[in-house]
């Protein structure tokens, strides 16, 4: 993204009745929870690929909610209710993939501004071409996102805003209560402030350990 992505407001509009859909081609990593949940709307192998008028507004709420990169959303025309944001913030460690975060974010950085956002899930390998989003990299590099130490915790029940800092050239800064699982839902770590890695050289994953000064990681 050449300008400063600020969100849904700047994503692809598909129109319909009771309903509207966005979406951004960049922030998918192809997890088809869309695909697999209501093929009738979304359909990879038609022109437009979304049609917003193909199920009940509840069905097309129901199945975007379930988009874990937030590259879709949607804007209710009828009435109904909004996504509701979590109570808790959560990042899933996605093994040799991205962190998925959940919550009430706040993405902040030199390439992005992202205000009001439930879904999304950022980079931590280093490779990816639309960072600090993930674009599915990983799999190019065949990423190896091993964990350092051992992790134990107890979840943190708290909420509020999560902030995410995006350092240029350097790490995530994390501000806020979160709880940090792995993909099966095992509490790893939880607190309100900490460093992740997203250069991929962390010795101490998912943990930044300065690892990008001395790999010479480059990214906005």
């Amino acid at each position: 993204m050449t300008d400063k992505y600020r969100g849904k407001g700047m994503d692809r509009r598909y129109s319909g009745e009771a309903v509207d859909i966005t979406y951004n081609l960049k922030r998918c990593i192809h997890a088809a929870e869309c695909v697999q949940r209501l093929s009738e709307v979304f359909n990879t192998q038609r022109r437009p690929w979304i049609t917003a008028d193909a199920a009940s507004a509840d069905q097309i709420a129901a199945t975007v909610e379930h988009c874990p990169s937030g590259a879709l959303h949607y804007e209710r025309k009828d009435g109904g209710s909004s996504e509701r944001t979590p109570n808790t913030n959560r990042i899933v460690i996605w093994q040799n993939g991205p962190l998925q975060f959940s919550g009430d974010l706040r993405i902040e950085g030199a390439a992005v501004d992202v205000q009001d956002e439930t879904r999304a899930t950022l980079c931590r390998c280093g490779a990816s071409h639309n960072k600090p989003f993930c674009d599915n990299s990983h799999k190019d590099i065949a990423f190896d996102g091993s964990l350092g130490a051992p992790l134990q915790a107890v979840p943190n029940e708290e909420g509020g805003t999560l902030r995410i800092t995006v350092n240029p050239n350097g790490s995530l800064r994390i501000e806020g209560a979160f709880t940090l699982y792995d993909e099966q839902g095992n509490a790893l770590f939880s607190g309100t402030e900490t460093w992740l890695c997203r250069c991929g050289g962390s010795q101490d994953k998912p943990f930044c350990d300065g690892s990008h000064r001395a790999n010479g990681f480059k990214a906005d």
